[in-house]
């Protein structure tokens, strides 16, 4: 039962950001125009900040478990390759079939994998946690513009891709993020908290948007696609990658980690990118809602079994 409480109260958080944006659009504190628009607003502006912050105040007192990280960026960018190939074969719309692609293999990784590696391996494990964060949400952020620009419909030459990949506002934020962190830029310390403060906000205004604009009317018309994205994300690709690390000598821990890469419910980032990029927003905001909440069983399930069985 203990890692069902560290699931649950992981994602609980979550559901309450969404649950008090739905209750202020129900009773009229704020129209659905004004949150959409504040879902602009976090993608352009906060989330940039996120993504700077992660990177110039990245952790860095560990040694890079080589073999570790290679196999969980391989996997990442192998899934995101197949993904591209197979889901426009299943989908008609672009609109879909980028918002699948993301919700599929871009997980909330930031949020779940330091937590619940010391809850189960003690605070020993944080290190290998903070690494496998520091490598894998690069990789998601800059594959997830690449993802929405390319299915965004838009005819644009590859020149024109590129340019909106470039000037995309998470990218922008990384790559600042990156320059100030090699460079060693110093930030003052009264311009850093505040920085920071704003920085957390963007997940918070994100799903508190997310709830208020969130129909679940609009389910019944994604029924079919929305199972099978989850039953793909939260139980058939964690299992083949857990299944395929037991081929390599990782230690548990690390298989452990591994699963939690894809195991975790898809990024709250993924529902304002998708907004904003020519996706599909409402598709988008029901796979993070819907994996968000199957999280708190499929992870209790997933620790509960594999611990009985002895492999992580």
């Amino acid at each position: 039962m203990e890692s069902f409480w560290i699931a649950f109260y992981a994602v609980i958080p979550f559901l309450l950001y969404m649950s008090f944006g739905a209750f202020v659009r129900k009773v009229g504190w704020a129209e659905e125009s004004f949150l959409n628009k504040l879902n602009t607003l976090v993608f352009k502006a906060f989330f940039p900040l996120l993504m700077f912050k992660n990177i110039y105040w990245m952790d860095t007192a560990f040694e890079v478990n080589v073999p570790f990280v290679l196999f969980a960026v391989i996997s990442v960018l192998t899934v995101i390759v197949l993904l591209m190939l197979i889901v426009p074969r299943l989908v008609k719309g672009n609109p879909q079939r980028g918002v699948i692609v993301q919700g599929i293999y871009r997980s909330n990784l930031a949020l779940f994998a330091i937590p619940l590696a010391e809850n189960i391996y003690g605070s020993g494990s944080s290190l290998l946690a903070t690494m496998l964060v520091a490598f894998i949400i690069p990789i998601y952020n800059v594959c997830a513009v690449i993802v929405l620009e390319y299915f965004s419909g838009a005819s644009s030459s590859k020149l024109n891709l590129v340019k909106k990949i470039c000037t995309n506002p998470l990218i922008l934020g990384i790559v600042a993020g990156a320059v100030f962190y090699f460079l060693h830029i110093p930030i003052p310390s009264f311009i850093a908290k505040p920085f920071k403060v704003c920085a957390d906000m963007a997940t918070p205004l994100a799903l508190f948007a997310l709830g208020g604009t969130l129909r679940f009317t609009a389910v019944k018309g994604n029924a079919r696609i929305l199972t099978c994205t989850l039953v793909v994300k939260m139980i058939l690709l964690p299992l083949v990658i857990f299944a395929i690390s037991m081929l390599f000598p990782f230690s548990p821990v690390e298989r452990f980690m591994l699963l939690i890469v894809f195991a975790t419910p898809t990024a709250v980032s993924s529902y304002p990118m998708a907004q904003n990029m020519g996706g599909d927003g409402p598709l988008a905001g029901q796979i993070v809602v819907f994996t968000t909440t199957l999280s708190i069983f499929t992870l209790f399930l997933f620790i509960f079994i594999l611990r009985l069985l002895g492999l992580i």
